[in-house]
């Protein structure tokens, strides 16, 4: 298996958010260049990342890559384990796990394209099988979306269209983005960072929640 990125490097001056962190760890080591937030419930994922804010100010990010039928939940993992301080040094703290045959798409001519989603749920105060089409999530309109680089400045502004979708053309590398409160909408999704490699696309998904209980 590949040696892990250095133990430490110097950051920004300030880590404003979990995402932030996460960013930065995903761009200190290049097997992790294509590398998004973990969905809960989604089998199929070979390269996600989980980051949070410690009870002590500092961040923890963990990165996982898996190999070997991902599509049924990856038979190998390797799990590594950072810690992130509020001026953005980032530190290895563990890796553990299996060695995984897990190497990120080749980068070819052009940026990449990113995908940005916005939806809200739920539309429907109880949840019905089979699925009915009108308690569908709705798409979100005119949601503003800021993406950063690691060390916070801002790369790139979108705004989602009827379909409650933005794209992105980007460079490689990676990024952290956000999403704008929303009148009407309650709470604001946290902030997810992900990576992209040049000529691939990738795509973040923002859920709003609607209130409807």
């Amino acid at each position: 298996m590949p040696s892990p990125s250095p133990s430490s490097q110097p950051g920004p001056t300030q880590v404003a958010n979990p995402a932030q962190a996460a960013a930065l760890v995903l761009a200190s080591n290049p097997r992790f260049a294509a590398v998004s937030s973990l969905t809960p419930g989604l089998i199929g994922a070979s390269a996600w990342y989980q980051a949070s804010l410690n009870m002590n100010g500092n961040y923890a990010v963990t990165v996982t890559l898996g190999s070997g039928d991902c599509q049924s939940g990856c038979i190998d993992q390797h799990t590594w384990n950072y810690t992130v301080t509020p001026n953005g040094s980032v530190s290895l703290v563990a890796d553990q796990g299996d060695a995984v045959d897990y190497q990120p798409p080749a980068p070819t001519s052009g940026p990449a394209s990113v995908r940005f989603t916005v939806d809200a749920g739920p539309t429907c105060p109880v949840q019905r099988y089979p699925s009915d089409s009108a308690c569908a999530l709705l798409q979100v309109l005119d949601a503003q979306l800021v993406v950063h680089s690691p060390d916070g400045g801002v790369v790139a502004r979108a705004t989602t269209d009827a379909t409650g979708t933005a794209t992105l053309a980007l460079p490689g590398g990676a990024y952290w983005v956000e999403v704008a409160p929303l009148q009407g909408l309650m709470g604001t999704p946290p902030a997810q960072a992900f990576s992209v490699v040049g000529g691939h696309s990738a795509s973040v998904v923002f859920g709003f929640d609607t209130g409807i209980r």
